[in-house]
């Protein structure tokens, strides 16, 4: 549950100073950011699943929001965007939010590099997930890639994959992006492939008990008795991969 719970927050970072760009949506995936900007004084609703964030651009380089995870919490984000070279585009920024209900905090830093242009573009990022309240501690890092590939007037491929190295999860989602109205919106349709590490464990024999008053009597498993399990120490063993997935509906527009 935990480690769902922090891909929870960690989606969260796809909120982060998405918007116009000269070129059309090229500032965002499906959840992730690119290395793109948003506009000076561009006003930007994004709509992700239970996601609803407010994006503005007090600069061409400096943007802010808020927004709210299924009204359980509320975060403000801030961004500063780059543009290296005509192929090489920056971003970082950070993340922070607090529970409706209850005590916490939430942090997310990051920062994500994008290559290529508007419409055939490709992006590694990096961040650090900090989720801690009364009864759950999260930290670790998130990595993620992403990009889009312009197929026609009004239609593309939009893609992304995230993993955390903490929890061994991961969650990759390809994606139709349809453009409309003026290119002023955007929806994506797709499904989100969420994967975690399942595992097993073993236990260390500490003895038999020949007596069946349960402590151990012997070492030697040729005197007979019950097995005396190591119960205190459980030692990890991978396993499978536990997967399930998620159709994808996500929505954009300029106010």
């Amino acid at each position: 549950m935990k480690k769902w719970i922090s891909l929870f927050f960690v989606l969260a970072l796809g909120q982060i100073s998405f918007g116009q760009t000269s070129n059309g949506h090229a500032s965002r995936y499906v959840f992730s950011p690119s290395g793109f900007g948003i506009e000076k004084d561009s006003a930007y609703l994004n709509v992700v699943g239970p996601l609803i964030d407010f994006q503005y651009g007090i600069t061409d380089n400096l943007s802010v929001g808020i927004g709210t995870p299924l009204f359980l919490g509320v975060y403000g984000t801030a961004s500063y965007h780059a543009q290296i070279s005509d192929k090489i585009s920056f971003k970082t920024g950070l993340l922070a939010g607090v529970p409706t209900v209850g005590r916490g905090t939430f942090l997310l830093p990051f920062a994500v590099g994008t290559y290529g242009s508007p419409d055939n573009q490709f992006s590694v990022g990096v961040g650090y997930t900090s989720f801690n309240n009364d009864d759950i501690e999260i930290n670790g890092a998130a990595l993620n890639i992403g990009g889009y590939h312009k197929m026609g007037s009004r239609i593309g491929i939009v893609y992304e994959a995230w993993y955390l190295p903490e929890t061994e999860t991961a969650i990759i989602t390809p994606n139709f992006r349809i453009y409309t109205n003026r290119d002023r919106r955007y929806w994506n349709f797709g499904f989100a492939n969420f994967a975690q590490r399942q595992y097993d464990y073993e236990y260390a024999i500490l003895g038999y008990d020949i007596n069946g008053d349960g402590f151990v009597d012997t070492q030697d498993p040729n005197l007979g008795g019950l097995a005396i399990y190591d119960y205190n120490n459980p030692i990890k063993t991978k396993g499978s991969w536990g997967r399930f997935i998620l159709p994808t509906i996500t929505f954009a527009m300029y106010l």
